[in-house]
């Protein structure tokens, strides 16, 4: 069966993830797409979840590929309004191409998720190439998966349409790279991902509830809460902007920049230990110990990446 590694698991979405590591198997470079993902929003409490932080945490993904358009001409097409069988003929064209095409599907007919047949919930997952009967032999990000087969009645009864991708005007000139890194942190002040950092720091710190998170998890188990999954994105969002800090360096020999990627990934460090330490915390709320050093955590996180703005914005 025809497929291709897939890279960034817990550091992009199902859409992303494949797209991305499509270009990594063909050796195309693609650290620009992650100009614009340092971000963090806090919003209003979710009514859905009442006294839960992790509903309220967004990480700021959505232009990944806007990134992908502007800097490398990939051509990322949607197709919804699209019958199964039209995506099916798709799915055939493509993959005999040996490009995949990503579907938008229900876990509930992905044989390889722990829901498999259990709950209905919307997915995306990764169409590599068909088995000699008809089936779909897919990969995907999350939960991670190599390769499993989906039966074509499981597609046909859940598929709402497809993304197909076109690198053949792939290109990568030389860019303003300074107006590029500027913007990229006016997004972040724009966006208002320090202040929104800072209040979520101070609702950790203030009401954070064990409960109301694992209220939020799919069986009531803490690994599934919004928040352990949220806090994984982010980290994992901070990686992928200390690579295009490293991108830059290394392609315009910029000692600074490969300095601060640097730093920019030991905040990204600290944020998955904060995961962590929050899932342990989930499962251990009588340690007060640990609740003491997120906070502590947190409020080197907030002003490491205050500090980090202001040195990128002086470059």
């Amino acid at each position: 069966m025809r497929s291709f590694p897939l890279i960034f698991n817990s550091e992009l979405n199902c859409i992303s993830s494949p797209i991305i590591s499509l270009m990594a198997s063909k050796n195309l470079e693609y650290r620009l797409a992650f100009a614009y993902i340092w971000g963090f929003t806090f919003s209003d409490e979710d009514p859905n979840f009442p006294g839960a932080l992790g509903p309220r945490i967004e990480e700021g993904f959505n232009n990944v590929f806007e990134c992908l358009s502007d800097f490398y001409n990939v051509e990322i097409i949607r197709h919804y309004d699209i019958t199964t069988e039209e995506v099916y003929e798709l799915i055939k064209e493509e993959t005999s191409k040996g490009m995949p095409v990503i579907i938008f599907t229900d876990m509930y007919n992905c044989v390889w998720t722990n829901v498999f047949k259990k709950v209905h919930i919307n997915h995306s997952c990764t169409i590599v190439d068909l088995d000699t009967s008809g089936n779909l032999f897919c990969i995907d990000s999350a939960p991670p998966c190599n390769g499993a087969i989906m039966k074509i009645e499981d597609f046909h009864a859940s598929c709402k349409g497809c993304i197909t991708i076109n690198l053949d005007r792939y290109k990568n000139t030389n860019i303003d790279w300074r107006a590029i890194l500027h913007n990229s942190v006016s997004r972040a002040y724009k966006n208002d991902t320090f202040s929104s950092l800072s209040k979520f720091v101070n609702s950790f710190n203030n009401s954070f509830d064990v409960a109301a998170e694992i209220k939020t998890a799919h069986g009531n188990e803490p690994s599934a809460s919004y928040i352990i999954w949220r806090l994984l994105r982010i980290s994992g969002g901070r990686v992928l902007f200390s690579l295009f800090l490293e991108h830059l360096g290394e392609r315009y020999n910029n000692l600074e920049l490969l300095n601060l990627s640097k730093e920019f990934k030991t905040i990204s460090d600290k944020w998955k230990i904060n995961q962590a330490l929050v899932l342990r915390y989930m499962n251990n709320p009588e340690n007060k110990d640990i609740l003491n050093r997120l906070s502590n955590n947190f409020s080197f996180i907030l002003e490491s990446e205050v500090k980090m703005a202001e040195a990128l914005s002086g470059i």
